[in-house]
């Protein structure tokens, strides 16, 4: 009786209706839904709901019916996870990443494309575009990105930066183009750009995610999937990106478990620790990386690629004159390794030796094209054309 009892009194999971949600989210009428259901216009939008209502997003603590931690309507104590059938959004929630009826192919499944037009775009302010020649510009960008003419989309856009480099949406676009051309670091740095400017919008954030996990940068692409749901719980695209990238996460630390236990047999195994240092890269270990880099090179100090990686890990905490001896040893042990030219032209940047970093970009820019990976050639020459234009404002 007692444990029957008992049973009967566990709170039960009963969510309203996905289309109870969408309905109180965007504030419209049963008809206007029902309208709108009827065309085809809110699949995607109640696909996104459902996904929240099941992992249990939504909760309590956005309800305007409880007092004293009691649900009016149930009549039941507020649990971690509930959500009453008259919940009232929060300001977030409204928010919805992903346009009905859009489909993003498997590859690009993370990408968000919101505010394709102009005036749905946040971050900027009407005063920041000249409505005679930018505006124009960035509408044919959108219109050639829609078209999958990429190119002529990324010169459009180009174009409205060059008039006003701090236009939100023209940088966002221009990070996503750069995305779907496999050119990955120029769109995070584009992204990075755009995050200065409007460091708010979740989109932004879902799509620094996609481009650092094309990178294989996962415990930050980790960070920016969770600031992007921090901002807006209400999105597919970062949720799905979180959990594969959770799921990658986990089959480094797999993999890292096994390399431990071979080195347990085999300590002096460079190939391991190589390997090793790889993995603790991907998951943010800079510190355990760099140290297996350098027990690598101790027992094969010839290979070119650990050089490389090693110098990255130096670049980024901020030790250029070593990170540059690194990535030079990478191109005396390998002269055909573009990426060791191109993390050069990098660090010759940063030492402001523009004669350095241009012949260092134009060799991997050449490198990458013999090898057939034009993406990163046109990389390597957007960097050689920017100093161009550098030097030109000088």
């Amino acid at each position: 009786m007692i444990s029957k009892k008992q049973t009967s009194n566990l709170p039960e999971w009963n969510p309203p209706a996905p289309s109870t949600v969408y309905i109180k989210i965007k504030n419209i009428p049963y008809e206007t839904f029902k309208a709108r259901l009827n065309e085809g216009l809110v699949t995607t939008e109640l696909d996104q709901i459902r996904y929240r209502l099941e992992r249990r997003i939504y909760c309590c603590g956005v309800c305007s019916k409880h007092v004293n931690e009691y649900c009016v309507i149930t009549n039941r104590k507020v649990e971690p996870g509930w959500i009453c059938k008259a919940f009232v959004p929060k300001e977030e929630f409204i928010y919805l990443d992903t346009q009905p009826g859009s489909e993003i192919s498997p590859e690009y499944r993370y990408l968000s494309e919101t505010g394709l037009r102009k005036n749905n775009l946040e971050g900027e302010t009407p005063e920041e575009s000249n409505p005679k020649s930018s505006e124009s510009f960035y509408d044919d960008g959108v219109n050639l990105y829609r078209q999958g003419r990429l190119r002529l989309a990324l010169e459009a856009f180009d174009t409205v930066l060059s008039e006003n480099p701090k236009n939100f949406p023209a940088l966002f676009h221009k990070g996503n183009t750069l995305l779907k051309l496999k050119r990955y670091d120029e769109a995070l740095e584009t992204f990075k750009c755009a995050s200065r400017i409007n460091p708010d919008h979740p989109g932004l954030w879902t799509n620094i995610g996609f481009a650092l996990v094309k990178l294989e940068r996962f415990r930050q692409a980790l960070e920016a999937f969770e600031k992007s749901i921090s901002l807006n719980p209400v999105q597919k695209n970062a949720w799905e990106g979180k959990d594969t990238v959770l799921f990658r996460m986990l089959r480094c630390e797999e993999k890292l478990k096994e390399f431990e236990k071979a080195l347990e047999e085999k300590p002096d195994n460079a190939s391991i620790w190589f390997e090793k240092g790889k993995l603790h890269l991907k998951l943010g270990e800079v510190e355990e990386s760099r140290e297996a880099f350098e027990k690598a090179l101790e027992e094969r100090p010839e290979n070119a690629e650990a050089w490389h990686l090693r110098g990255k890990i130096l670049f980024e905490t901020g030790s250029e004159k070593e990170a540059l001896h690194a990535f030079e040893k990478a191109t005396r042990k390998k002269p055909d390794f573009p990426e060791a030219w191109y993390e050069k032209g990098r660090i010759f940047l940063r030492l402001r030796n523009p004669k350095g970093a241009e012949n260092a970009f134009k060799i991997a820019a050449d490198l990458w094209e013999s090898k057939g990976l034009k993406a990163n050639a046109e990389t390597a020459r957007s960097r050689i054309k920017r100093l161009a234009t550098d030097k030109a404002g000088f």
